[in-house]
């Protein structure tokens, strides 16, 4: 089956027209989620930033440390970031938090790991042993010792007949004596 365009706009009621209307109104649904997202983060954010401090204070100044970090390595960067956590700050709390209960979930996760290697390595014996002779299966060293087959030998003027003439050099002169 061949597809043939149409003109008229295809699937899209309007064409062109329609699917430029159907963007924007996209767009101004997504402003608005942003927005009441904001809104409701701003009202949210001091409680953000008191449970972030509660699940891990160490977050904040390992934050501060990266930041500064970054100002000396990457100013520009480090005020951007700088720039987003004032202008962004709800999203910047929310940020926060989620660091912090993922920083304390991490933690976890290392010490229970931790103790498994532990328990694991009490628990494990170590088991009586004997040592057992080996040789190898065969033997690589030759009894006799081994002369290399003759070759035959070549008349040199047969060998020099064979070989073609070589044209002289020019620039063997320039490096005699």
């Amino acid at each position: 089956m061949i597809f043939v365009a149409s003109n008229k706009g295809g699937n899209v009621p309007g064409g062109g027209f329609g699917c430029l209307l159907l963007s924007i109104f996209g767009l101004a649904a997504v402003y608005f989620i942003f927005k009441g997202l904001y809104w409701l983060l701003y009202w949210l954010s001091p409680g953000l930033l008191v449970l972030a401090l509660i699940i891990n204070w160490r977050i904040f100044p390992k934050t501060v440390k990266d930041w500064l970090k970054t100002l000396e390595t990457q100013p520009v960067s480090a005020l951007i970031y700088l720039g987003f956590a004032i202008l962004a700050f709800p999203f910047f709390s929310l940020y926060m938090l989620l660091k912090a209960a993922g920083l304390k979930q991490l933690e976890r996760m290392g010490t229970q790991f931790n103790q498994q290697q532990g328990s694991a390595g009490e628990q494990e014996e170590f088991t009586e042993f004997e040592e057992i002779e080996s040789t190898p299966k065969t033997d690589l060293t030759p009894k006799q010792p081994v002369t290399p087959p003759e070759l035959p030998e070549k008349d040199a003027q047969t060998a020099q007949a064979k070989e073609p003439p070589k044209p002289g050099n020019p620039y063997d002169q320039i490096f005699e004596p």
